[in-house]
Parts: structure tokens; sequence; C-alpha cells
């Protein structure tokens, strides 16, 4: 009898699911005007899985920084909300009990719902290859995927052992040994950059299909629009929330490129009545000046403002990556010659509440802008 309940208890213990370490939070829904979206990661670029109404109630598990979203109804916050079923929606379109802190996602618990590798991927073909973390006095992060803006799973000290499974291409990254895009999958399933990763071997090309990758990728390799000009960091700011885009300032003629391959969908000069978009403008007029929109694949949208004359492209268009549509300018709403670049996701149409940070977003696909 005694060997018999032992028995039981143990079939028990393998049929009754892990408990959280805290109970759920319940929150509500703050988003009159639009549904949420529940996505896989914390970021509006990753995919999005549902939608949740106004007033819908959620099941809070914990939290992760993520992207900052500054245009939510509830707060400003870089905090993303991982629900019971492993999706997010952004701290900032939710609102909870006065006083309730929702605790911070653990390690071991904070892969997103869709995780860019399986938590114990299959055997390699081949013995794992040795390598060493060389990060210097930063820590180097491990990722759910092979860009930066996967989710951080953990870091690595300078000097760690490392077992390589396996490398895939990812975002180019100049480390402390080498540039490169490739990502190594370390045999617990997370990645790590190989460009702060030094080996005496070349890890094979791994086998397994990677994780779907970030919007955008479709529309096929991406560039600067403006090769060589920085951007000042200037996406909705808080002195001045409604700029959805950075402003890469350069010289009157300077060619503008497509940020990457797709139809042109607008050529339109945008400004107030009684000023004209062939004219310089000033920060008293208001409008995007001459202007040109890109569709890209996978919902991606791009936006070239200020030109100094109508763009050089015609409506419908296709256009590839790096192709001349515009010369800089300082019309509408300028004060001096630059290009006001904006980045849109899940469109058309296109719309503030899709715009999403530029300089992340083209650093993730491998064009960073300066």
């Amino acid at each position: 009898m005694r060997k018999t309940i032992i028995v039981l208890a143990a079939v028990a213990a393998v049929l009754t699911p892990p408990v959280s370490a805290h109970a759920a939070t319940t929150a509500t829904v703050v988003s009159p005007k639009r549904p949420l979206n529940v996505r896989a990661g914390a970021a509006v670029w990753t995919t999005s899985l549902r939608t949740l109404p106004h007033g819908a109630t959620v099941e809070i598990d914990c939290q992760i920084k993520g992207q900052l979203i500054n245009q939510g109804p509830v707060r400003v916050t870089d905090q993303w909300n991982r629900l019971t079923d492993g999706a997010y929606v952004s701290d900032a379109w939710v609102r909870r009990a006065p006083g309730v802190q929702i605790p911070a996602c653990a390690q071991a618990t904070a892969a997103p719902a869709a995780p860019a590798a399986p938590a114990t991927p299959t055997a390699p073909a081949t013995a794992a290859i040795p390598g060493t973390v060389a990060s210097g006095a930063t820590p180097l992060r491990t990722r759910s995927g092979p860009a930066r803006t996967a989710q951080v799973l953990g870091t690595l000290s300078n000097g760690t052992p490392l077992s390589i499974v396996c490398q895939l291409r990812g975002e180019s990254i100049a480390g402390a040994v080498r540039s490169t895009d490739m990502w190594d999958r370390l045999t617990s399933g997370v990645y790590v950059s190989d460009a702060y990763v030094r080996r005496e071997a070349t890890p094979p090309a791994c086998t397994a299909a990677p994780a779907a990758p970030a919007p955008g990728a479709g529309a096929g390799p991406w560039v600067s629009p403006l090769p060589g000009f920085t951007a000042r960091p200037g996406f909705r700011t808080p002195t001045n929330p409604n700029h959805v885009g950075v402003d890469i300032m350069s010289f009157v003629g300077t060619p503008i490129q497509a940020a990457a391959a797709g139809t042109v969908v607008e050529v339109t000069c945008n400004i107030e009545a009684g000023h004209s978009c062939d004219q310089p403008g000033s920060a008293s007029i208001r409008g995007c000046g001459w202007y040109v929109k890109l569709q890209h694949a996978d919902g991606i949208s791009t936006l070239y403002c200020h030109m100094v004359r109508r763009g050089v492209v015609p409506p419908g268009q296709k256009v590839a990556a790096g192709q001349v549509i515009g010369y800089v300018g300082s019309s509408g709403n300028s004060s001096a010659p630059h290009l006001h670049f904006e980045v849109h996701v899940n469109t058309p149409p296109t719309s503030p509440g899709n715009a999403i940070d530029p300089l992340p977003f083209m650093r993730a696909h491998g064009a960073p802008i300066g």
C-alpha cells in the first residue's frame, strides 16, 4: 500500500502543472480609439497575435523592459506586461488598481509566446563548438533570436566558456572580435552575436528553421536613406510628442534613397494653405512639404519629407533599395535642410498610432542611420 501511494503521488506531480510563484494581476485595457494589439514580444514590430477591446480584462503574470511607448492613455513606459498565456501588451495601455506592482519576469519564464528558438533544441548532428565570451567590461546579452530587438534572456560575463551548436544570419554587429551578421545558437537554445565570441572552429549552419523574421524582412535588404549622415534622436520626445520620425541633417540636393524595395504610393506637397512646397519653409509653417511614401513588404511603410522639389518617382512605380527617390530640401515645417524619415508598421494606412522609432528599427535590419 505504501508503494502504491508513492507511485500515485509521483504521477500526480507529473500531471499537475507548475503554479506561478505569485498570483496573476487582473487589469483593464484602456484603448478607447482602437483595439489593443496583443503581441509576441515587447515591441510594436513583433507579430500581432490578436486584439483586445477597450475595457477588456487581462491577467498579467509579470513585466519586462521593451520598446518605449509614449502615446498610451495611461502612462509613458517601456514596461510590457506578459499575460498568463505568454503574449505581451504594453503597460502604457493598461490600468490596474492603485498601488499594485507587477513583478519582473524571471529569466526562466521571460521567453515570448513565440520564441525565436526552441527552449530545448534537438541534438545537433555534430559536437558543440567551444568558444569564449570576449565582451570586455560589458556583459554579453543572450537573446531569444539573432537580433538586438530579440528579447534579452540573460547575460554572460567576459571570459565565460560557451558551447555553440550552430550559426545563422541575423543583425550585423561590429564587436570586439569581428564585424559579422552571424549569431551563435548555444546548447541552451539562446543566441549571442558571434562578434563577441572567440573560437577555434567555425560552427555549422543551423538546420532548424529560425524564428519568423521581424516585420520588414520580406522587403529584402535595407539601407540608410541618407548614407553618411546621422539622425538626431527625436522620435516622440517629451517636448515634441507628435514628432513621429527622426531628422537627418544634410545639404540641399543630397540624393535620398529608398530604404528598402517597395512601391511608391504617394508623391505629394503637404503644406498649409497660402504657401508653396517649391519655396524654403520655416518653423512657423505646418506640413511635411514635398514628400514620398513607399509601401514595403510585411505591412511596413516609410515616409520621406521636406524634399527640395517633387520626388523623382511617380506613384505606382516599383523601387529598389538604395534607388534615388528625391533630394533633400527644406520645404514645409522646416528651418534647415534635412530629411524627416518615418517608419510605420501594420500598414496601410499610415497614422501616428502605427509609427515606430526608425533608429532601432533600421539597426535591427542591418542599416543603422549614421
